[in-house]
């Protein structure tokens, strides 16, 4: 019996020591880490909160994105230590906001375990490549401002790196890695299919270039939601993905980074450098479907009319604040000394 118990003693201690070595070779090397963070930027109303929700399994009610939401989820891994994802969902787009999403994420991992989703709108056509070209200009110029120079060329050596000779030399990759999802796959399903052929190719072809993949949303359709719930796994805790590849255009697109190629694609351009490529699929796209002006989707619409954003205290000082206003105002117009009355206290 005592050698008994002291073999269970060893063994316990070998387990414990076991895994003190993994942890630690896990902090010394860059390599491995716990924690990754996932930033999702897009078009409005496209569905990004309720994908998020459903991915960190939340059961409260959606409410809409103002400016920026963060969350995180835990996940058992192979060590006690558990993995942790951090999710950055940016209502409004701006660089400063994604920047300051960039910069959170530094605090916790190297941003080589970052990923950026850009969530586009299929039920949009018409505002498709405008909405692109937005969330791609705002996502450079916020990690221009996260990062400094060396950063971004280390982040783009290291993506080369990882597609070795297999690079086609059209191809770009971002120097973060990136995932484009076209979302309300749902209505998009219905529509003409070269209508659907084009808009599939044009998304092959820009997610290619950057290095990026390519899924098709819906949460409305619960084979295509659980594909999308693998993919902010396989983002945020480094998982398998599952499913493999799917390039025909009457069914959801799922083109993982790397899986694709111009051949495939077979969308007609010119050979050149990939900036000129990608004005060139613009000027493909949008001969055939006009890009149309997006002023009303631009005025963003008062939070406080909204009854999810309900706070009777600030709702009835702001309307005695309103009111103030319009009686200074009222006063001044009419040329005499504005009184201002006092708010009630209680």
């Amino acid at each position: 019996m005592k050698y008994c118990r002291k073999s269970d003693e060893n063994m316990r201690d070998a387990a414990v020591r076991l895994c003190l070595e993994e942890e630690q070779r896990r902090k010394n090397d860059p390599d491995e880490t716990h924690e990754r963070s996932i930033i999702i930027v897009g078009s409005k109303k496209v569905g990004k909160t309720t994908m998020i929700y459903r991915f960190l399994e939340k059961e409260e009610t959606p409410k809409p994105t103002i400016a920026t939401d963060y969350s995180f989820g835990r996940k058992a891994g192979k060590s006690l230590i558990k993995n942790i994802v951090h999710v950055w969902e940016v209502g409004h787009l701006t660089s400063s906001l994604v920047s300051a999403a960039m910069t959170g994420s530094s605090l916790t991992h190297s941003p080589h375990h970052l990923t950026i989703l850009m969530m586009m709108d299929l039920s949009l056509p018409e505002i498709l490549w405008s909405s692109f070209e937005e969330a791609l200009s705002v996502v450079r110029n916020a990690m221009k401002m996260a990062y400094d120079d060396n950063m971004i060329q280390e982040l783009k050596t290291r993506r080369l790196n990882d597609r070795g000779k297999t690079l086609e030399k059209e191809v770009d990759p971002f120097p973060i890695k990136l995932c484009i999802v076209g979302g309300k796959y749902d209505k998009f399903k219905d529509f003409d299919p070269s209508r659907k052929e084009l808009v599939g190719k044009t998304l092959r072809a820009v997610a290619h270039i950057l290095g990026a993949g390519l899924y098709y949303h819906s949460s409305k359709d619960k084979t295509v939601a659980r594909k999308t719930k693998d993919l902010l796994s396989h983002c945020g805790f480094g998982t398998q993905l599952s499913g493999g590849k799917c390039i025909d255009f009457e069914k959801p697109l799922a083109v993982p980074a790397g899986a694709d190629s111009f051949s495939s694609i077979d969308l007609q351009f010119p050979q050149a450098r990939p900036s000129a490529v990608l004005d060139a699929i613009k000027q493909i796209y949008i001969a055939r479907v006009p890009q149309v002006s997006r002023s009303d989707d631009a005025i963003s619409e008062d939070p406080s009319n909204d009854p999810n954003f309900n706070e009777p205290i600030i709702d009835r000082l702001r309307a005695q604040r309103e009111e103030e206003i319009g009686i200074l105002l009222h006063n001044m117009l009419e040329g005499r000394t504005p009184q201002i009355p006092i708010p009630d206290p209680s």
